[in-house]
């Protein structure tokens, strides 16, 4: 077999075994280590960039339920065999309430390759990035703090992230170890119900954007619920980017069902 044959199945999995090794309760949010499960036949688990996601499947109660979820770890913890996926409760869901009910230690699922298109390129990018989080939209910024801060990639982040109050906000500890220990990546907190020192207040708009952004020119990464989604079509033309600097990912844009 060719080497690059060998590289495109590294990297281009058509399925990839999974078991879960550990399992953490963040409150309204789960995390799960998903590490290669070597019996049915997948001893390394493709590489990918921050920002991106994987779709999951198992089969539950006679039909296959899949959804898909941004990697929470960072690149490098892949390498090492290990991927996370932090899930929240979504009300009728199929996958996620098995996930937070019934899933533990040992059990198997499958993941595809990672995928995406909110992953950092400096050829696209900007050299800052200003991300708009909110809800289970905050995993793949996670991700990409791990990665600024362990040097896989090479961009500035200033994360406004959104959450009805302090209680809702997931990785915080986290974030603000990341924020404290590594210059390139700047933490906002904004909290619509609750008023506190040391949070900005209200919802992510383009003037608490232009407060935090600077003058260097910056591209914009959102991602999060719809309702938030929908807001910031109207905030983020406010800026004058041009649309090529602007992602956005809405979170409910993805399949949670039986079939």
């Amino acid at each position: 077999m060719f080497n690059a044959n060998v590289l495109a199945k590294r990297l281009h999995p058509a399925v990839q075994h999974c078991v879960v090794a550990s399992v953490t309760d963040h409150g309204d949010a789960k995390s799960f280590v998903l590490v290669p499960d070597e019996e049915a036949g997948t001893r390394e688990l493709a590489p990918f960039k921050a920002g991106s996601y994987i779709n999951v499947r198992t089969t539950l109660a006679g039909s296959v339920a899949r959804r898909t979820y941004s990697l929470s770890s960072s690149p490098k913890e892949a390498l090492e065999g290990k991927y996370r996926i932090t899930v929240k409760l979504k009300e009728g869901g199929f996958l996620s309430a098995w996930l937070h009910n019934e899933a533990k230690v040992g059990d198997k699922l499958t993941a595809t390759e990672p995928g995406g298109h909110v992953t950092h390129s400096g050829i696209r990018d900007c050299k800052k990035v200003v991300a708009l989080a909110g809800g289970s939209g905050i995993t793949p910024f996670m991700s990409m703090a791990k990665a600024i801060d362990e040097g896989t990639e090479d961009f500035e982040m200033t994360l406004l992230y959104g959450a009805r109050t302090e209680a809702d906000l997931v990785f915080r500890a986290d974030f603000d170890a990341i924020a404290a220990r590594c210059p390139k990546v700047k933490v906002v907190y904004v909290l619509s119900e609750e008023q506190k020192e040391g949070f900005e207040a209200g919802f992510i708009t383009a003037e608490l954007i232009k407060k935090y952004a600077g003058a260097e020119q910056f591209s914009i990464y959102a991602l999060g619920p719809g309702a938030m989604c929908d807001f910031l079509d109207h905030e983020l033309p406010k800026l004058g980017l041009a649309q090529k600097f602007i992602r956005m990912e809405r979170t409910e844009d993805v399949c949670d069902a039986g079939e």
